[in-house]
């Protein structure tokens, strides 16, 4: 690996003042106003408290006779001493309730972030979720947002030193005006001298970003594919994969922490060069008296501490704003990517689902279904057949009201389903995909998650449907057993036996089964097929399905290859 560059950028690039315009906006739109005003006052009046301190222990010194004087009255300097503690009390005070209110203003701020991100995705449209890379969600989800957290805290660090900063810079002038503005110059000329070894951490800190979203997405795939890993035997490659992550992030760190330490040690080098200057001139030149020379000296001392750790956080400030830039890239694609709001409400289905001419063409140009022209009577059930990229899932998706078709229409009783009309058509929808997916969580939980006021008995009755109700009582915990990750702990036949349940649970006017009955026994095939006919007339089915009992079972078997229509027939009988 080669060896990187000696940093030698400028210390600031236009893209870091734009990711802080940008994190400014997110900041107002989503925390309180008055939160933030009132986070302002209490760094304000702590920085105000700190200056009056400091210019009131100039004259204490000189009344405990520090600075020659002759030592005052008892009850003058107890006073003094008790002011002077009531202004330290009252900042560090200040200094408190800040620190209190800043973390919990920091994580309501990232929780909205996070919902805002959350609430997006979840009305996507499903073409648009479909061209998503699920991992780069889940990692600016996660990832990014935290270190947009660490951005408001960063901000607040910098509001703090931007506020001290020039009270300090008033008191020192009050103090000692030449001393003063000859120290500020020689930190001037110390600083840039030193400019070049400071370089924008904004680059860095995107690279970082997107080197970290790699690691996760190569983490994610290897949790999901473990088993095709191990029949593979293809360990090695994948663990070197990660391993390339892990080398190329440790890099980006490693970068980041030099130019960081060798900043800070520059700095603090500045810092005491400008702590000698003062003090020198103050003793040798301006002859200032001792007091004098004291409270300046320590005036500056916090100016250096002030200044030294705002340069610091603002590096780490730039490293964490491009987090901000690829958070609102996504909310924006999501947001651009959102189904139209709910329109008129839709009449339930009780005439006839029909595709008219329907076509569909894939993002990269592929057409998935060509001129469809389909009835299907409410309360029947047809079968739709064919081979692998056919378009049976595709068409399954529009019935579902997942997507419009990119020609033609779908037509429920007559009424069009235009955008507006989708999610209200859903509504009379329930899908049993062939993988049905169930949550890490129990069985009831799942269930309800098609009819949350469903009854105990309502569960029950669904899962008789099924025939899921046997194997659900044999359950040491029955309906509250939890399903594990995506329902690993039960068998697959089980899990998309739950799965109808779950859509049986949902009372809809169209049923759709993709390869439902797929990974079910010959006997639990023929329970789903009478409870399917026992819902004729009552319920409109659409089975995608290779299963021959399923096809003998149907109303109507519709046959697709490339997207077309090739046959159709009542029952098992195919006109090809």
């Amino acid at each position: 690996m080669a060896t990187s560059p000696a940093p030698s950028l400028p210390p600031i690039s236009p893209q870091s003042f734009d990711g802080v315009r940008h994190f400014l906006t997110l900041l107002l739109r989503l925390s309180g106003r008055r939160e933030l005003l009132l986070l302002l006052g209490l760094t304000l009046t702590g920085s105000l408290a700190e200056g009056a301190g400091l210019l009131l222990l100039l004259p204490l010194l000189n009344m405990i006779g520090v600075g020659g004087q002759a030592p005052p009255a008892s009850g003058l300097l107890v006073g003094g001493l008790g002011f002077y503690l009531l202004l330290v009390t009252a900042a560090a005070g200040i200094v408190a309730v800040r620190g209190i209110m800043a973390p919990d203003m920091r994580n309501r701020f990232i929780d909205r972030l996070r919902s805002d991100l959350h609430g997006a995705l979840l009305h996507v449209s499903w073409p648009v979720f479909q061209n998503l890379r699920a991992t780069d969600v889940k990692h600016i989800l996660i990832a990014e947002t935290s270190r947009i957290g660490m951005c408001h805290t960063q901000l607040l660090g910098l509001l703090v030193s931007g506020l001290t900063i020039p009270v300090m810079l008033i008191a020192a002038l009050v103090m000692s005006p030449l001393l003063t503005l000859l120290t500020l110059l020689v930190a001037a000329g110390a600083l840039l001298l030193i400019r070049r070894i400071g370089r924008s951490g904004f680059g860095l800190g995107m690279r970082m970003g997107q080197a970290m979203m790699a690691m996760t997405a190569d983490l994610t795939d290897d949790l999901s594919g473990l088993r095709l890993i191990k029949g593979f035997g293809a360990q090695e490659i994948r663990r070197s994969q990660l391993e390339r992550r892990f080398a190329d992030i440790r890099h980006l760190q490693r970068r980041q922490t030099r130019i960081q330490v060798l900043e800070h040690a520059a700095l603090t080098v500045a810092a005491a060069l400008v702590a000698v200057v003062a003090i020198l001139t103050a003793v040798l030149w301006a002859h200032l008296q001792l007091a004098t020379a004291m409270v300046v000296i320590l005036a500056f001392a916090r100016l250096a501490q002030q200044g030294l750790g705002s340069i610091r956080v603002w590096r780490q400030l730039e490293a964490g704003l491009p987090a901000v830039l690829v958070y609102e890239e996504m909310l924006a694609r999501l947001c651009a990517g959102a189904e139209p709001s709910v329109g008129a409400g839709l009449p339930a289905l009780s005439q006839s689902l029909a595709f008219q001419g329907v076509s569909w063409r894939t993002t990269d140009g592929r057409q998935a279904l060509d001129g469809v022209n389909l009835v299907l009577p409410f309360g029947s059930l047809l079968a739709v057949t064919g081979p692998s990229g056919a378009g049976k899932s595709t068409l399954a998706d529009l019935a579902a009201g997942l997507a419009q078709p990119t020609a033609g229409r779908l037509c429920v009783d007559g009424w069009e389903l235009t955008p507006d009309l989708l999610p209200a058509w859903r509504q009379q929808v329930a899908v049993v995909p062939q993988d049905p997916f169930l949550f890490h969580d129990t069985i009831r939980a799942n269930l309800l998650l098609a009819a949350p006021q469903a009854t105990e008995a309502d569960l029950w009755a669904a899962l008789e449907e099924a025939a899921a109700v046997d194997f659900v009582r044999a359950l040491p915990r029955g309906l509250d057993t939890v399903v594990g990750d995506r329902g690993n702990s039960v068998s697959g036949g089980e899990r998309q036996r739950l799965a109808i349940a779950r859509a049986m649970l949902r009372h809809p006017r169209l049923l759709i089964l993709d390869e439902a009955t797929s990974a079910l026994d010959a006997g639990s095939e023929a329970m789903i097929l009478r409870t399917l006919d026992r819902l004729r007339g009552h319920v409109t089915i659409l089975a995608v399905t290779h299963r021959d009992a399923t096809r003998r079972a149907a109303d109507h078997v519709l046959e697709l290859e490339a997207g077309r229509v090739v046959g159709s027939a009542r029952g098992s009988h195919l006109a090809l």
